[in-house]
Protein backbone atom coordinates (compact mmCIF):
# COMPACT_ATOMS: atom_id res chain seq x y z
CA UNK A 1 0.00 0.00 0.00
CA UNK A 2 1.22 3.36 -0.93
CA UNK A 3 1.30 4.48 2.74
CA UNK A 4 4.46 2.51 3.61
CA UNK A 5 6.55 5.08 1.52
CA UNK A 6 6.01 7.06 4.83
CA UNK A 7 6.39 4.63 7.29
CA UNK A 8 9.56 6.07 9.95
CA UNK A 9 9.02 2.97 12.34
CA UNK A 10 5.79 0.88 13.58
CA UNK A 11 5.00 -0.66 16.89
CA UNK A 12 3.64 -3.92 17.27
CA UNK A 13 0.77 -5.43 20.12
CA UNK A 14 0.07 -8.91 20.18
CA UNK A 15 -3.63 -9.92 20.74
CA UNK A 16 -4.82 -13.05 22.06
CA UNK A 17 -7.33 -12.99 19.25
CA UNK A 18 -8.24 -15.33 15.84
CA UNK A 19 -7.59 -14.07 12.67
CA UNK A 20 -8.53 -15.83 9.70
CA UNK A 21 -7.05 -15.20 6.19
CA UNK A 22 -9.04 -14.21 3.07
CA UNK A 23 -8.05 -18.11 2.13
CA UNK A 24 -10.05 -19.20 5.13
CA UNK A 25 -6.82 -20.00 7.02
CA UNK A 26 -6.83 -19.09 10.82
CA UNK A 27 -4.53 -18.14 13.30
CA UNK A 28 -4.80 -18.01 17.37
CA UNK A 29 -3.24 -14.48 17.73
CA UNK A 30 -3.51 -11.12 16.17
CA UNK A 31 -1.02 -8.52 15.55
CA UNK A 32 -1.98 -4.72 15.72
CA UNK A 33 0.69 -2.68 14.31
CA UNK A 34 0.70 1.27 14.05
CA UNK A 35 2.69 2.90 11.53
CA UNK A 36 4.20 6.05 12.42
CA UNK A 37 5.47 8.90 10.02
CA UNK A 38 8.85 10.91 10.53
CA UNK A 39 7.37 13.14 13.44
CA UNK A 40 5.88 10.17 15.06
CA UNK A 41 2.11 10.84 13.73
CA UNK A 42 -0.04 7.69 13.82
CA UNK A 43 -0.33 7.24 9.69
CA UNK A 44 -2.15 3.67 10.49
CA UNK A 45 -3.14 1.21 12.63
CA UNK A 46 -3.78 -2.47 11.06
CA UNK A 47 -4.16 -5.91 11.95
CA UNK A 48 -2.34 -8.99 11.18
CA UNK A 49 -2.47 -12.46 11.25
CA UNK A 50 0.73 -14.18 13.79
CA UNK A 51 2.23 -16.80 12.18
CA UNK A 52 4.22 -19.71 13.90
CA UNK A 53 7.48 -20.36 12.37
CA UNK A 54 6.82 -23.89 12.06
CA UNK A 55 3.97 -23.46 9.67
CA UNK A 56 5.83 -22.23 7.19
CA UNK A 57 8.78 -24.55 7.79
CA UNK A 58 6.64 -27.43 7.42
CA UNK A 59 5.29 -26.01 4.43
CA UNK A 60 8.77 -25.47 2.93
CA UNK A 61 9.95 -29.03 3.37
CA UNK A 62 6.53 -30.27 1.83
CA UNK A 63 7.13 -28.25 -0.92
CA UNK A 64 3.83 -26.71 -1.06
CA UNK A 65 2.96 -23.12 -2.43
CA UNK A 66 3.07 -20.53 0.45
CA UNK A 67 0.86 -17.55 0.76
CA UNK A 68 1.54 -15.21 4.26
CA UNK A 69 -0.24 -12.45 2.69
CA UNK A 70 -1.67 -10.23 5.63
CA UNK A 71 0.50 -11.96 8.18
CA UNK A 72 3.11 -10.84 10.78
CA UNK A 73 6.17 -12.94 10.52
CA UNK A 74 9.03 -12.62 12.76
CA UNK A 75 12.66 -13.94 13.04
CA UNK A 76 12.12 -15.80 9.44
CA UNK A 77 15.47 -17.74 8.44
CA UNK A 78 16.23 -19.88 5.81
CA UNK A 79 19.68 -20.85 7.67
CA UNK A 80 17.99 -21.53 10.89
CA UNK A 81 15.73 -23.85 8.85
CA UNK A 82 18.78 -25.78 7.60
CA UNK A 83 19.68 -26.11 10.89
CA UNK A 84 17.26 -27.86 11.93
CA UNK A 85 16.75 -29.77 9.29
CA UNK A 86 20.20 -30.82 9.27
CA UNK A 87 20.94 -29.77 5.39
CA UNK A 88 24.17 -28.66 4.43
CA UNK A 89 24.76 -24.55 5.07
CA UNK A 90 25.08 -23.72 1.25
CA UNK A 91 21.64 -25.78 0.61
CA UNK A 92 19.28 -24.39 -2.03
CA UNK A 93 15.62 -24.33 -0.35
CA UNK A 94 12.70 -24.20 -2.83
CA UNK A 95 9.86 -21.36 -2.32
CA UNK A 96 6.85 -22.42 -4.34
CA UNK A 97 4.41 -19.90 -5.62
CA UNK A 98 6.19 -17.80 -2.56
CA UNK A 99 3.50 -15.07 -1.52
CA UNK A 100 3.28 -12.40 1.03
CA UNK A 101 1.23 -9.34 0.04
CA UNK A 102 0.84 -6.78 2.09
CA UNK A 103 2.59 -8.81 5.15
CA UNK A 104 5.12 -7.95 7.89
CA UNK A 105 8.74 -9.42 8.56
CA UNK A 106 10.74 -8.61 11.45
CA UNK A 107 13.48 -10.31 13.46
CA UNK A 108 15.81 -9.50 16.08
CA UNK A 109 19.08 -10.47 13.55
CA UNK A 110 18.08 -11.17 10.03
CA UNK A 111 15.55 -11.85 7.86
CA UNK A 112 17.15 -14.42 6.16
CA UNK A 113 15.61 -15.45 2.82
CA UNK A 114 19.92 -16.38 1.37
CA UNK A 115 20.21 -19.30 -1.12
CA UNK A 116 16.17 -19.55 -1.27
CA UNK A 117 14.79 -21.31 -4.91
CA UNK A 118 11.82 -19.48 -5.86
CA UNK A 119 9.79 -21.67 -8.11
CA UNK A 120 6.32 -22.11 -9.83
CA UNK A 121 5.05 -19.17 -11.13
CA UNK A 122 5.50 -16.28 -9.37
CA UNK A 123 7.11 -14.63 -5.96
CA UNK A 124 5.40 -12.06 -4.86
CA UNK A 125 5.99 -9.21 -1.80
CA UNK A 126 3.58 -6.45 -2.83
CA UNK A 127 3.04 -4.15 -0.35
CA UNK A 128 4.90 -6.22 2.46
CA UNK A 129 7.00 -3.90 5.13
CA UNK A 130 10.10 -5.63 6.66
CA UNK A 131 10.84 -4.10 9.45
CA UNK A 132 13.60 -4.60 12.46
CA UNK A 133 16.61 -6.49 11.59
CA UNK A 134 18.45 -6.24 8.67
CA UNK A 135 17.59 -8.27 5.23
CA UNK A 136 19.12 -10.84 3.27
CA UNK A 137 18.30 -12.88 -0.25
CA UNK A 138 22.03 -13.22 -0.84
CA UNK A 139 22.30 -15.73 -3.66
CA UNK A 140 18.51 -16.13 -4.09
CA UNK A 141 17.39 -17.29 -7.58
CA UNK A 142 13.93 -16.47 -9.39
CA UNK A 143 12.57 -18.45 -11.86
CA UNK A 144 11.05 -17.48 -15.19
CA UNK A 145 8.48 -15.17 -13.62
CA UNK A 146 7.30 -11.64 -12.42
CA UNK A 147 9.16 -10.78 -9.36
CA UNK A 148 7.54 -8.14 -7.68
CA UNK A 149 8.87 -6.22 -4.38
CA UNK A 150 6.28 -3.08 -5.34
CA UNK A 151 5.03 -1.03 -2.91
CA UNK A 152 7.19 -2.78 -0.12
CA UNK A 153 9.15 -0.54 2.87
CA UNK A 154 12.21 -1.54 4.69
CA UNK A 155 13.52 0.01 7.98
CA UNK A 156 16.63 1.21 9.40
CA UNK A 157 18.81 -2.50 8.75
CA UNK A 158 20.75 -3.58 5.41
CA UNK A 159 19.57 -5.02 2.63
CA UNK A 160 21.26 -7.19 0.77
CA UNK A 161 20.78 -9.08 -3.04
CA UNK A 162 24.31 -9.52 -3.32
CA UNK A 163 24.08 -12.45 -6.12
CA UNK A 164 20.79 -12.50 -6.68
CA UNK A 165 19.30 -14.27 -10.20
CA UNK A 166 16.54 -13.30 -11.54
CA UNK A 167 16.42 -14.89 -14.83
CA UNK A 168 13.60 -13.95 -17.31
CA UNK A 169 11.46 -12.65 -15.72
CA UNK A 170 10.06 -8.84 -14.79
CA UNK A 171 11.51 -7.10 -11.78
CA UNK A 172 9.27 -4.47 -9.96
CA UNK A 173 10.38 -2.58 -6.90
CA UNK A 174 8.26 0.29 -7.97
CA UNK A 175 7.07 2.89 -5.16
CA UNK A 176 9.10 1.31 -2.54
CA UNK A 177 10.65 2.88 0.60
CA UNK A 178 14.16 2.58 1.96
CA UNK A 179 15.54 3.91 5.30
CA UNK A 180 18.67 4.75 6.38
CA UNK A 181 20.31 0.96 5.98
CA UNK A 182 22.51 0.10 2.95
CA UNK A 183 21.01 -1.71 -0.02
CA UNK A 184 22.94 -3.74 -2.09
CA UNK A 185 22.26 -5.40 -5.70
CA UNK A 186 26.31 -6.33 -6.16
CA UNK A 187 26.82 -9.04 -8.86
CA UNK A 188 22.96 -9.51 -9.04
CA UNK A 189 21.70 -10.84 -12.34
CA UNK A 190 18.36 -8.97 -13.97
CA UNK A 191 18.10 -11.76 -16.97
CA UNK A 192 16.08 -10.77 -20.15
CA UNK A 193 13.22 -9.44 -18.66
CA UNK A 194 12.32 -6.16 -17.93
CA UNK A 195 14.16 -4.14 -14.43
CA UNK A 196 11.96 -1.47 -12.85
CA UNK A 197 13.12 0.71 -10.15
CA UNK A 198 10.54 3.88 -10.23
CA UNK A 199 9.96 6.56 -7.88
CA UNK A 200 11.80 4.63 -5.14
CA UNK A 201 12.90 6.32 -2.13
CA UNK A 202 16.39 5.04 -1.53
CA UNK A 203 16.84 6.69 1.48
CA UNK A 204 20.11 8.06 3.22
CA UNK A 205 21.88 4.34 2.93
CA UNK A 206 24.65 3.64 0.73
CA UNK A 207 23.40 2.03 -2.77
CA UNK A 208 24.85 -0.45 -5.03
CA UNK A 209 24.66 -2.25 -7.93
CA UNK A 210 28.25 -2.97 -8.84
CA UNK A 211 29.01 -5.77 -11.15
CA UNK A 212 25.44 -6.25 -11.91
CA UNK A 213 24.20 -7.86 -15.09
CA UNK A 214 21.32 -6.54 -17.02
CA UNK A 215 20.49 -8.91 -20.64
CA UNK A 216 18.32 -7.67 -23.23
CA UNK A 217 15.27 -5.57 -21.07
CA UNK A 218 14.42 -2.21 -20.45
CA UNK A 219 16.06 -0.48 -16.73
CA UNK A 220 13.90 2.55 -15.60
CA UNK A 221 14.99 4.72 -12.31
CA UNK A 222 12.33 7.12 -13.32
CA UNK A 223 11.83 9.33 -10.39
CA UNK A 224 13.50 7.60 -8.32
CA UNK A 225 15.67 9.54 -4.99
CA UNK A 226 18.81 8.76 -3.77
CA UNK A 227 20.22 10.73 0.04
CA UNK A 228 22.96 8.08 0.17
CA UNK A 229 26.68 9.24 0.92
CA UNK A 230 27.64 7.26 -1.94
CA UNK A 231 25.80 5.54 -4.80
CA UNK A 232 27.04 2.52 -7.34
CA UNK A 233 26.49 1.64 -10.42
CA UNK A 234 30.52 0.69 -11.33
CA UNK A 235 30.59 -1.77 -14.26
CA UNK A 236 27.11 -2.40 -14.39
CA UNK A 237 26.82 -4.55 -17.52
CA UNK A 238 23.13 -2.80 -18.80
CA UNK A 239 22.97 -5.20 -21.48
CA UNK A 240 20.84 -4.18 -24.65
CA UNK A 241 17.95 -2.52 -23.29
CA UNK A 242 16.95 0.95 -22.60
CA UNK A 243 17.72 2.57 -19.25
CA UNK A 244 16.23 5.15 -17.83
CA UNK A 245 17.33 7.62 -15.16
CA UNK A 246 14.86 10.52 -15.91
CA UNK A 247 13.72 12.94 -13.34
CA UNK A 248 16.09 11.00 -10.44
CA UNK A 249 16.94 12.92 -7.57
CA UNK A 250 20.63 11.87 -6.51
CA UNK A 251 21.62 14.03 -3.58
CA UNK A 252 24.78 14.96 -2.46
CA UNK A 253 26.66 11.27 -2.69
CA UNK A 254 29.12 10.33 -4.67
CA UNK A 255 27.72 8.93 -7.70
CA UNK A 256 29.80 6.47 -9.57
CA UNK A 257 28.94 4.91 -13.18
CA UNK A 258 32.49 4.17 -14.24
CA UNK A 259 33.25 1.67 -16.46
CA UNK A 260 29.90 0.63 -17.55
CA UNK A 261 28.71 -0.49 -20.64
CA UNK A 262 25.58 -0.89 -22.97
CA UNK A 263 24.74 -2.47 -26.30
CA UNK A 264 25.08 -0.40 -29.53
CA UNK A 265 22.21 1.51 -30.47
CA UNK A 266 20.88 1.85 -27.44
CA UNK A 267 20.17 5.11 -24.92
CA UNK A 268 20.84 5.96 -20.96
CA UNK A 269 18.69 8.58 -20.66
CA UNK A 270 19.03 11.07 -16.90
CA UNK A 271 17.00 14.23 -18.49
CA UNK A 272 15.81 16.32 -16.07
CA UNK A 273 17.63 14.57 -13.28
CA UNK A 274 19.22 16.66 -10.74
CA UNK A 275 22.44 15.81 -8.79
CA UNK A 276 24.02 16.77 -6.24
CA UNK A 277 27.08 18.62 -4.55
CA UNK A 278 29.61 15.41 -4.80
CA UNK A 279 31.23 14.15 -7.76
CA UNK A 280 29.24 12.01 -10.88
CA UNK A 281 32.07 10.05 -12.66
CA UNK A 282 31.35 8.00 -15.83
CA UNK A 283 35.27 7.53 -16.24
CA UNK A 284 35.76 5.02 -19.21
CA UNK A 285 32.35 4.18 -19.79
CA UNK A 286 32.10 2.01 -22.44
CA UNK A 287 28.94 3.14 -24.61
CA UNK A 288 30.28 2.78 -28.37
CA UNK A 289 27.49 3.33 -30.52
CA UNK A 290 25.23 4.49 -27.65
CA UNK A 291 23.22 8.25 -27.07
CA UNK A 292 23.75 9.49 -23.20
CA UNK A 293 20.91 12.25 -22.74
CA UNK A 294 21.14 14.84 -19.67
CA UNK A 295 18.55 17.26 -21.55
CA UNK A 296 17.51 19.79 -19.10
CA UNK A 297 19.58 18.40 -16.40
CA UNK A 298 21.02 19.95 -13.14
CA UNK A 299 24.53 19.42 -11.57
CA UNK A 300 25.54 21.51 -8.28
CA UNK A 301 28.82 22.92 -7.64
CA UNK A 302 30.17 19.18 -7.94
CA UNK A 303 32.44 17.47 -9.97
CA UNK A 304 31.17 15.73 -13.56
CA UNK A 305 33.67 13.17 -15.18
CA UNK A 306 33.38 11.97 -18.71
CA UNK A 307 37.15 11.09 -18.58
CA UNK A 308 38.10 8.45 -21.65
CA UNK A 309 34.01 8.30 -22.15
CA UNK A 310 33.42 6.16 -25.26
CA UNK A 311 29.68 6.90 -26.86
CA UNK A 312 27.97 7.97 -30.38
CA UNK A 313 26.89 11.33 -28.33
CA UNK A 314 26.71 13.17 -25.13
CA UNK A 315 24.01 15.63 -24.92
CA UNK A 316 24.18 18.03 -22.36
CA UNK A 317 21.71 20.42 -24.01
CA UNK A 318 19.23 22.81 -21.50
CA UNK A 319 21.21 21.90 -18.70
CA UNK A 320 22.36 23.50 -15.61
CA UNK A 321 26.11 23.18 -15.18
CA UNK A 322 27.05 24.47 -11.39
CA UNK A 323 30.26 21.78 -11.81
CA UNK A 324 33.46 21.45 -12.93
CA UNK A 325 33.10 18.84 -16.18
CA UNK A 326 36.23 16.97 -17.12
CA UNK A 327 35.29 16.31 -21.37
CA UNK A 328 38.50 14.63 -21.67
CA UNK A 329 36.56 11.94 -23.66
CA UNK A 330 38.25 9.00 -25.70
CA UNK A 331 35.56 8.71 -28.71
CA UNK A 332 32.66 10.71 -29.06
CA UNK A 333 31.04 11.16 -32.52
CA UNK A 334 28.54 14.76 -31.02
CA UNK A 335 28.63 16.50 -27.65
CA UNK A 336 25.64 18.82 -26.96
CA UNK A 337 25.76 21.78 -24.71
CA UNK A 338 23.23 23.53 -26.58
CA UNK A 339 21.33 26.23 -24.63
CA UNK A 340 23.00 24.85 -21.05
CA UNK A 341 24.73 27.29 -18.97
CA UNK A 342 27.76 26.86 -17.72
CA UNK A 343 29.04 28.78 -14.08
CA UNK A 344 32.06 26.46 -13.87
CA UNK A 345 34.79 24.51 -15.65
CA UNK A 346 34.40 22.09 -18.79
CA UNK A 347 37.67 21.29 -19.41
CA UNK A 348 38.22 19.53 -23.26
CA UNK A 349 42.02 19.92 -23.50
CA UNK A 350 43.54 16.58 -24.68
CA UNK A 351 46.18 15.11 -23.25
CA UNK A 352 46.01 11.77 -21.53
CA UNK A 353 42.86 11.04 -23.68
CA UNK A 354 42.18 10.40 -27.65
CA UNK A 355 39.17 13.91 -27.71
CA UNK A 356 38.07 12.22 -31.04
CA UNK A 357 35.28 14.46 -31.58
CA UNK A 358 33.34 15.01 -35.13
CA UNK A 359 31.01 18.09 -33.64
CA UNK A 360 30.68 20.34 -30.32
CA UNK A 361 27.47 22.39 -30.50
CA UNK A 362 27.94 25.14 -28.08
CA UNK A 363 24.46 27.17 -29.92
CA UNK A 364 23.12 29.43 -27.15
CA UNK A 365 25.22 28.82 -24.57
CA UNK A 366 25.85 31.15 -21.54
CA UNK A 367 29.06 31.15 -20.08
CA UNK A 368 29.74 32.39 -16.96
CA UNK A 369 32.65 29.82 -16.48
CA UNK A 370 35.59 28.68 -18.57
CA UNK A 371 35.34 26.81 -21.48
CA UNK A 372 38.97 24.76 -21.50
CA UNK A 373 39.30 24.01 -25.28
CA UNK A 374 42.33 24.76 -27.75
CA UNK A 375 41.84 26.31 -31.84
CA UNK A 376 44.22 23.75 -33.14
CA UNK A 377 44.40 21.09 -30.64
CA UNK A 378 40.84 20.33 -30.57
CA UNK A 379 40.07 21.05 -34.32
CA UNK A 380 37.77 23.58 -33.26
CA UNK A 381 36.71 25.07 -36.84
CA UNK A 382 35.66 21.04 -37.61
CA UNK A 383 33.82 20.41 -34.63
CA UNK A 384 31.53 23.53 -35.42
CA UNK A 385 31.60 23.57 -39.54
CA UNK A 386 30.49 19.60 -39.04
CA UNK A 387 27.41 20.43 -37.50
CA UNK A 388 24.73 19.42 -39.09
CA UNK A 389 21.28 20.48 -37.24
CA UNK A 390 22.54 24.34 -36.64
CA UNK A 391 22.22 27.21 -39.30
CA UNK A 392 25.03 29.74 -40.21
CA UNK A 393 24.05 31.88 -37.54
CA UNK A 394 24.35 29.39 -34.67
CA UNK A 395 27.72 28.51 -36.04
CA UNK A 396 28.79 32.03 -36.25
CA UNK A 397 27.42 32.75 -32.78
CA UNK A 398 29.53 29.60 -31.30
CA UNK A 399 32.71 31.13 -32.89
CA UNK A 400 31.89 34.32 -31.24
CA UNK A 401 31.41 32.57 -27.54
CA UNK A 402 34.42 30.67 -27.96
CA UNK A 403 36.58 34.20 -29.45
CA UNK A 404 35.00 35.60 -26.03
CA UNK A 405 36.33 33.03 -23.71
CA UNK A 406 39.74 32.50 -26.15
CA UNK A 407 39.90 36.40 -24.90
CA UNK A 408 39.23 36.13 -21.50
CA UNK A 409 41.76 33.31 -20.84
CA UNK A 410 44.46 35.32 -22.87
CA UNK A 411 44.63 32.87 -25.65
CA UNK A 412 45.13 35.92 -28.51
CA UNK A 413 45.84 33.96 -31.28
CA UNK A 414 43.11 31.58 -31.19
CA UNK A 415 40.85 34.59 -30.42
CA UNK A 416 42.00 36.16 -33.50
CA UNK A 417 41.23 32.55 -35.50
CA UNK A 418 37.76 32.28 -33.82
CA UNK A 419 36.91 35.98 -34.65
CA UNK A 420 37.73 35.66 -38.30
CA UNK A 421 35.37 32.11 -38.47
CA UNK A 422 32.94 34.30 -36.58
CA UNK A 423 32.49 37.08 -38.94
CA UNK A 424 32.69 34.68 -42.08
CA UNK A 425 29.98 32.60 -41.26
CA UNK A 426 28.11 35.75 -39.68
CA UNK A 427 28.27 37.39 -43.60
CA UNK A 428 27.44 33.95 -44.77
CA UNK A 429 24.63 33.79 -42.91
CA UNK A 430 23.52 37.35 -44.03
CA UNK A 431 24.07 36.36 -47.69
CA UNK A 432 21.68 33.72 -47.61
CA UNK A 433 18.96 35.81 -45.42
CA UNK A 434 19.16 37.62 -48.44
CA UNK A 435 19.23 35.45 -51.32
CA UNK A 436 16.01 34.14 -48.90
CA UNK A 437 14.15 37.09 -48.96
CA UNK A 438 14.58 37.08 -53.25
CA UNK A 439 16.78 38.03 -56.45
CA UNK A 440 16.21 41.96 -55.49
CA UNK A 441 17.26 41.54 -52.03
CA UNK A 442 20.66 39.34 -52.88
CA UNK A 443 21.53 42.24 -55.84
CA UNK A 444 21.41 44.98 -53.17
CA UNK A 445 23.50 42.78 -50.87
CA UNK A 446 25.86 41.57 -53.09
CA UNK A 447 28.27 45.20 -52.70
CA UNK A 448 28.01 44.69 -49.15
CA UNK A 449 28.90 41.21 -49.33
CA UNK A 450 32.21 41.58 -51.92
CA UNK A 451 33.66 44.30 -50.05
CA UNK A 452 33.45 42.51 -46.65
CA UNK A 453 34.79 39.39 -48.23
CA UNK A 454 38.04 41.43 -50.22
CA UNK A 455 38.81 43.89 -47.73
CA UNK A 456 37.67 43.09 -44.36
CA UNK A 457 38.92 39.52 -45.03
CA UNK A 458 41.17 38.95 -47.66
CA UNK A 459 43.34 42.21 -46.88
CA UNK A 460 43.49 41.68 -43.13
CA UNK A 461 41.88 39.22 -41.76
CA UNK A 462 39.28 41.70 -40.08
CA UNK A 463 42.22 43.47 -38.48
CA UNK A 464 43.74 40.93 -36.45
CA UNK A 465 46.89 40.50 -38.86
CA UNK A 466 48.63 43.74 -39.41
CA UNK A 467 51.28 42.34 -41.29
CA UNK A 468 48.89 40.89 -43.75
CA UNK A 469 47.75 44.50 -43.95
CA UNK A 470 51.16 45.94 -44.86
CA UNK A 471 51.89 43.11 -47.28
CA UNK A 472 48.09 44.52 -49.14
CA UNK A 473 49.67 48.15 -48.61
CA UNK A 474 52.72 47.04 -50.86
CA UNK A 475 50.43 45.24 -53.49
CA UNK A 476 47.89 48.45 -53.91
CA UNK A 477 51.22 50.31 -54.67
CA UNK A 478 52.38 48.04 -56.85
CA UNK A 479 49.24 48.07 -59.12
CA UNK A 480 48.44 51.70 -59.14
CA UNK A 481 51.96 52.20 -60.20
CA UNK A 482 51.78 49.64 -63.41
CA UNK A 483 48.19 51.17 -63.82
CA UNK A 484 50.48 54.20 -64.38
CA UNK A 485 52.87 52.73 -66.21
CA UNK A 486 50.52 50.76 -68.95
CA UNK A 487 48.22 53.23 -69.40
CA UNK A 488 50.36 56.06 -69.87
CA UNK A 489 49.91 57.83 -73.04
CA UNK A 490 50.16 61.93 -74.01
CA UNK A 491 46.13 62.40 -72.82
CA UNK A 492 47.05 60.37 -69.59
CA UNK A 493 50.46 61.43 -68.32
CA UNK A 494 52.36 62.57 -65.25
CA UNK A 495 54.09 65.79 -65.19
CA UNK A 496 57.22 64.63 -63.73
CA UNK A 497 57.82 61.26 -66.38
CA UNK A 498 59.41 61.99 -70.13
CA UNK A 499 57.81 59.20 -72.07
CA UNK A 500 61.60 58.54 -73.77
CA UNK A 501 62.95 56.71 -70.89
CA UNK A 502 62.84 52.89 -70.64
CA UNK A 503 60.12 50.80 -68.97
CA UNK A 504 62.14 50.19 -65.77
CA UNK A 505 62.95 53.78 -65.43
CA UNK A 506 59.12 54.50 -66.06
CA UNK A 507 57.93 51.49 -63.67
CA UNK A 508 60.37 53.12 -60.57
CA UNK A 509 59.18 56.86 -61.56
CA UNK A 510 54.91 55.62 -61.61
CA UNK A 511 56.22 53.52 -58.51
CA UNK A 512 57.23 56.89 -56.66
CA UNK A 513 54.60 59.07 -57.47
CA UNK A 514 51.65 56.04 -56.69
CA UNK A 515 53.49 55.97 -53.04
CA UNK A 516 53.82 59.79 -52.49
CA UNK A 517 50.06 59.68 -53.56
CA UNK A 518 49.12 56.71 -51.99
CA UNK A 519 50.37 58.05 -48.47
CA UNK A 520 48.77 61.64 -49.10
CA UNK A 521 52.32 62.54 -49.17
CA UNK A 522 52.16 65.48 -51.69
CA UNK A 523 55.62 67.25 -52.52
CA UNK A 524 54.00 69.29 -55.48
CA UNK A 525 56.86 67.69 -57.76
CA UNK A 526 54.36 65.71 -60.07
CA UNK A 527 51.12 65.94 -60.82
CA UNK A 528 48.69 63.72 -62.71
CA UNK A 529 46.93 64.75 -66.21
CA UNK A 530 43.62 63.51 -68.07
CA UNK A 531 42.21 60.38 -66.31
CA UNK A 532 45.02 60.17 -64.09
CA UNK A 533 43.31 63.11 -62.18
CA UNK A 534 40.61 60.39 -61.59
CA UNK A 535 42.38 57.92 -60.96
CA UNK A 536 44.91 59.64 -58.10
CA UNK A 537 42.77 60.72 -55.64
CA UNK A 538 41.42 57.14 -55.25
CA UNK A 539 44.56 55.74 -54.58
CA UNK A 540 44.84 58.30 -51.79
CA UNK A 541 41.75 57.28 -50.56
CA UNK A 542 42.49 53.72 -50.58
CA UNK A 543 46.07 54.78 -49.12
CA UNK A 544 43.83 56.61 -46.38
CA UNK A 545 41.80 53.65 -45.92
CA UNK A 546 44.39 50.90 -45.75
CA UNK A 547 47.22 52.95 -43.35
CA UNK A 548 43.71 53.44 -40.64
CA UNK A 549 43.02 49.58 -41.49
CA UNK A 550 46.93 49.08 -40.44
CA UNK A 551 46.87 51.66 -38.15
CA UNK A 552 44.20 49.47 -35.73
CA UNK A 553 45.57 46.12 -36.64
CA UNK A 554 48.69 46.78 -35.35
CA UNK A 555 47.43 48.83 -32.42
CA UNK A 556 45.35 45.98 -31.21
CA UNK A 557 48.17 43.35 -31.84
CA UNK A 558 50.62 45.80 -29.08
CA UNK A 559 47.57 46.57 -26.33
CA UNK A 560 47.15 43.11 -26.17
Amino acid sequence: MKIYRFIQNYKVEILKEAFTLESGLNFLETAKISFFDINNNLIETKKYGVVQLQFIYEKIQKNEPLDLSRCYIKNFSLSDYRKSNDLPANSKIDLLDFTAVDSIFESEKVIDFSLSNFTGSKANFSNTHFGLGNLSFLKSEFGDFKVLFKGTSYSEGNNTFQYVKFKNGNVNFDNSTFENGNLSFVNTYFGDGNSSFKNIHFGNGDVSFAFSTFNKGNITFDKSIFNGDEVSFSKVDFGSGKVDFRRVVFGDGKIDFEEISLAPKNKLVFRRANFGSSSVSFNEAHLEGCSVDFEEAEFKNGKLNFFKLTAQSLSLNHCFLNCNIDMRIDDCHTIDLSQSIVHNIIDLNPGLSNMNIYELNLSGVRNMGDIFIAWDDNHVLDLISNQKKTTLHEKAEQFRLLKEEFRDTGRYLDEDVAYVYFKRYELKSEYEFAKEKGILALLLFMPNFIFQRLVFDKVGLYATNPFRVLLSIVVVNFIFSLIYTFFYSDMNALTCMDNSVDLIDKILGNLYFSAITFFTVGYGDCSPVGLFKLLAPIEGFVGVFLMSYFTVAFVRKILR
